[in-house]
């Protein structure tokens, strides 16, 4: 049986440092932003306070830098009063200031829930207090574990390569993108529900079928990949051979990971993620047949400069082992092509001249040639795959 992962609500004074750090932490701690509110909304009182019924979130956050910016959320709290209420087990409030007036004036009015101050979110030390504080809060233990050891694995390779390193993991639930570098804070993107598998449906609601059909090298009407994707949400422990079951979970793995880099963006990290000389693929991405798996990091990651791809794989998941090499070339051809070398890894070297950001026809008559180019360019042809 899943567990539901942590759900928060979010409300800052005013779109800045502090909406952005408490994203960031979210995103850090592995919880689920159910909804976002903020003073300007242009939805009216009900409206807000019926939007956080519909979200019942187990955390209502609320992020203030000063006594003022506490005044400009009185709205937001009411709307949690009258929205939320009557939930049970009633929302937890926390409370992230470093001003005491802020304080003073956010107790009054959260006075019916459970409130907890933590630091100015701003700082690194906030942000790493509201994270853990979230983490501990999860109910989904053992993927709470899994996104403790990817930091692990990224923190460990980092250190053996002396470099800036990224893992990406894409599982059934969730995908995390992990940056560590020596001597730098670590920077985590665990977002969930999106993934590959039991959310699968949650990356469709996000995308929308024909970002997600896009993918696909050949044509697919919408009834007929709708079905296979709520099929793998529903049963995601039933493992299928078919090429064509291969060929949406790709498709969802391109997905996830666009809309996790996406939600990076909102919290002001995005760009700093794909600043590395290594990435490790895991999970379900480092399942994938090798080939399509650097193809995967070479369509998702905006890579400037030459990276070095590796596989996770082992019962621990800590075996790596080189994959290939992506190599950016802007020769204005778009262009894509596969050099063989052993002491690049599995694959080999992939030259990628294409333009970005990466566009992809909408027409099927288009489209398909496309992204069929793209697989024969590392080595899949399309026949073998349909």
């Amino acid at each position: 049986m899943t567990v539901r992962p942590l759900r928060v609500a979010m409300a800052a004074a005013q779109a800045g440092p502090v909406s952005r750090s408490m994203r960031r932490a979210i995103l850090a701690a592995g919880a689920e932003l159910a909804v976002a509110l903020d003073p300007a909304d242009p939805r009216s009182f009900g409206e807000r306070a019926q939007a956080l019924r519909d979200a019942h979130p187990d955390v209502a956050l609320f992020g203030a830098a000063d006594g003022a910016d506490a005044d400009r959320l009185a709205l937001v709290a009411e709307a949690l009063r009258f929205g939320c209420a009557a939930q049970r087990p009633a929302p937890h409030a926390l409370v992230v200031t470093g001003d005491a007036g802020a304080v003073s004036r956010m107790r009054p009015l959260l006075a019916e829930f459970e409130v907890v101050i933590l630091p100015d979110v701003r700082a690194n030390e906030g942000r790493r207090a509201l994270a853990v504080h979230l983490r501990a809060m999860r109910r989904d233990v053992a993927a709470a574990e899994r996104d403790d050891a990817l930091e692990a694995l990224a923190f460990a390779a980092a250190e053996a390569h002396a470099a800036a390193v990224l893992v990406v993991d894409v599982s059934g639930a969730s995908t995390s993108i992990v940056r560590a570098q020596p001597g730098a804070a670590l920077i985590a993107v665990h977002a969930r529900p999106l993934g590959i598998g039991s959310a699968a449906d949650r990356v469709v609601a996000r995308a929308g079928l024909d970002r997600v059909r896009r993918w696909i090298p050949w044509a697919v009407d919408q009834p007929t990949l709708l079905e296979r994707v709520f099929n793998r949400a529903r049963w995601p422990g039933v493992l299928s051979s078919a090429a064509e079951a291969r060929a949406v979970e790709i498709a969802l793995a391109h997905e996830a990971i666009a809309h996790a880099l996406a939600d990076a963006t909102a919290a002001g990290i995005g760009p700093a993620l794909c600043t590395v000389g290594h990435v490790i693929v895991s999970g379900g991405l480092a399942e994938l047949p090798p080939p399509i798996s650097l193809l995967v990091v070479a369509d998702t990651l905006d890579l400037a400069e030459r990276v070095a791809v590796h596989r996770a794989s082992g019962a621990d998941g800590t075996t790596l082992r080189p994959l290939g090499v992506i190599a950016p070339a802007s020769d204005g051809r778009g262009s894509l092509s596969l050099a063989r070398d052993q002491d690049a890894g599995e694959v080999g070297i992939l030259v990628d001249g294409r333009p970005r950001p990466l566009v992809i026809p909408v027409r099927d008559a288009e489209r398909v040639p496309a992204v069929a180019r793209w697989y024969e360019a590392v080595g899949v042809p399309v026949e073998a795959t349909a």
